[in-house]
């Protein structure tokens, strides 16, 4: 039967608002324990309650958090690192209160600690001294009074005991399996851990106290990651002094590398603790992800008999590949493929597989509609620059004849950051209904080594803005949209990029913008201390230095030079964003009569995880392009 001929944007489609909003469940940390795979994942259905499933070899899976306990940290406010397992007992940060409860089978969780100045992520058992290792933060007022900190958690009182705190930042704590050294990454502001953090370690004394930490590692312009012990010497870790994070190993004495090479990436950014590249298997092999050029390897490296496995048929079918735990005999990680919703999922050398789960938005009548993203690599001036491109689907309906379709250009946050080709049901719910979606990987993203990164130093709202005026100039001469009704959305720093297209390019036809960043010196004001250092080096300004620059590239200051029509939405209770950046927006672009729409919601805060939430922006959304872009 021939498809009919319909306006794009109208086309009929099965990927409902409310289908898109419950394939917008978010996974957290992922842990191996005792035979078993431990992972959190958000419900949406549940206001965003983020739950604990377990995962066991035989596929079976087990829920172990109960409503309305919600497991997530907010410590750097980001959080990860919500919860660690040591044997049948599970502990974690629940999220109403930010303090530790321990939870076992079938019981109720209790509550761990009683220090409610504190909030905890990141932490791991000390077998031996019966506490828990862990970062700890210590809110008494802005900036100065909130204080980064290696505690340890007396699991019998819920003493809380500080370990370390003369840098302003800590991750990864690896107590050593003697439990006589303890190796962490610390860092210092301006930076960020992508940018310069340092690998320590530590003597711990019989007492529990640490002695005085040697830098191994990292540090200096160099980032470390990840830090694992093998055997009770020799440490593992990622380090990128090369331009690509490879592995290294320390003995103790010295520093060797042993895995890796150019154009592959083992380095994260860690907006969030917990995340890997790498796990140690039983039998002393290591698996790894890189990422070369945004997609991800796994590689099997069994030093021991000196041969690597490539897995390069999962490569081809997946997108993403994150957080890998050694399991079973092989592997799990969190999995992302183009047509299915992502998973955690069991990996082996014939293939992979899914555990029985609770159950995902149905996708077999999904047949025909959904859009499998394409790698493009196009030029931004003398800049090569990466995305991907969603074509228009649909089963049983086309385009006009001869016209070209509207398109979406998708911003990410971050910037530091990336974007993968893994389904996403509100990408889809927008090529099924005749849009094309690019979504970029401008200047600053990672997955593409150190130095694509740190393209956007100092430029940004200038570099990542002419990457995505030049990614919108590609589809129109590729013939790939129609040049006129391109349209720009992102959300937190992508809506700063939205925004910036919008007020210093004429390319894009609309913006929709989510949680952006619309005044940078408000931003700096209210801004946590994670991120306190960040806009700095961002901007190539100093705390000294810095109020001509942040004038000359907040779109708020530039709104004359926005003439196209701009959707904005914003949670009420967002703390890296607040909600004033989006009003002072929408009054100055109302005073300026441009055709502006402003949505609020209640209880959300930086970035949206209620189901009723996802549905109405998606709504509104498209509604909105529809008018504006003249569908």
């Amino acid at each position: 039967m021939p498809k009919l001929r319909t306006p794009f944007g109208h086309w009929p489609s099965p990927i409902t608002p409310a289908m898109a909003a419950a394939g917008s469940r978010r996974f957290g940390s992922l842990k191996a324990e005792a035979g078993a795979v431990y992972w959190s994942e958000s419900r949406p259905e549940e206001g965003g309650r983020q739950t604990i499933l377990q995962g066991r070899a035989d596929g079976s899976v087990r829920e172990l958090l109960a409503a309305p306990f919600s497991a997530r940290s907010r410590v750097h406010e980001y959080g990860g690192g919500e919860f660690c397992v040591a044997g049948e007992t599970l502990y974690f940060t629940n999220d109403s209160d930010q303090q530790i409860y321990a939870v076992r089978p079938g019981e109720t969780p209790s509550r761990l600690t009683n220090a409610p100045n504190m909030r905890f992520a990141d932490y791991s058992l000390d077998h031996r001294r019966r506490r828990l290792i862990g970062v700890g933060e210590r809110h008494g007022g802005r900036h100065a009074g909130v204080r980064n900190l290696l505690v340890a958690i007396d699991i019998a009182r819920g003493k809380v005991t500080e370990l370390a705190g003369e840098h302003d930042f800590y991750a990864s704590p690896s107590l050593s399996p003697g439990g006589d050294k303890i190796a962490f990454l610390a860092w210092d502001l301006p930076d960020m851990p992508w940018d310069s953090a340092a690998l320590c370690v530590a003597p711990v004394h019989e007492d529990g106290g640490l002695g005085g930490a040697r830098g191994v590692a990292g540090g200096n312009g160099a980032a470390a990651f990840q830090p694992v012990w093998c055997g009770k010497r020799h440490l593992n870790f990622v380090l990128d002094a090369s331009g690509w994070g490879q592995l290294y190993a320390w003995d103790g004495a010295t520093v060797r590398r042993r895995y890796g090479q150019r154009g592959a990436d083992l380095s994260r950014p860690q907006w969030v603790f917990g995340l890997r590249s790498y796990c140690l298997g039983p039998d002393g092999s290591i698996g790894a992800v890189a990422l070369r050029q945004g997609r991800p390897l796994l590689e099997v490296w069994e030093p021991d008999r000196g041969r690597r496995t490539r897995y390069s048929r999962l490569a081809a079918k997946t997108a993403r590949i994150d957080d890998p735990v050694a399991f079973a005999g092989g592997f799990a990680a969190l999995i992302s493929r183009p047509t299915a919703m992502p998973e955690v999922m069991r990996i082996g050398r014939r293939g992979i597989k899914g555990f029985a789960g609770p159950p995902a938005p149905p996708l077999a009548e999904l047949s025909g509609y959904l859009s499998v993203g394409s790698d493009v690599a196009f030029r931004a001036g003398r800049r090569t620059v990466y995305g991907i491109y969603y074509a228009p689907a649909n089963a049983t309906h086309r385009g006009p004849a001869g016209a070209l379709p509207p398109a979406l250009l998708f911003v990410h946050g971050g910037p530091t950051s990336m974007t993968d080709a893994g389904l996403r049901l509100r990408t889809q719910f927008f090529t099924s209904r005749g849009f094309a979606v690019f979504d970029i990987n401008y200047s600053g993203s990672t997955g593409f080594g150190r130095a694509y990164r740190e393209r956007l130093d100092a430029a940004w709202g200038i570099a990542d803005v002419a990457d995505c005026a030049a990614a919108a100039r590609h589809l129109a001469r590729a013939g790939l949209a129609d040049g006129n009704k391109i349209a720009i959305s992102g959300g937190s720093a992508g809506g700063y990029t939205t925004l910036m297209a919008l007020a210093t390019t004429r390319v894009f036809a609309a913006g929709s913008c989510h949680y952006g960043v619309s005044d940078l010196a408000l931003l700096l004001k209210h801004t946590h201390k994670f991120e306190s250092g960040y806009l700095h080096r961002l901007l190539g300004t100093t705390p000294a230095d810095w109020q001509a620059t942040f004038a000359a590239r907040s779109p708020l200051n530039l709104i004359d030079g926005i003439g196209a029509p701009v959707i904005l939405f914003q949670g009420l209770d967002d703390k890296v964003v607040p909600p004033e950046q989006s009003r002072r927006m929408v009054r100055r672009l109302k005073q300026r009569g441009i055709d502006v729409a402003y949505h609020e919601f209640a209880g959300e805060g930086h970035g949206f995880r209620r189901a009723e939430t996802i549905i109405a922006v998606l709504e509104a959304e498209l509604e909105f392009l529809r008018r504006v872009l003249s569908l």
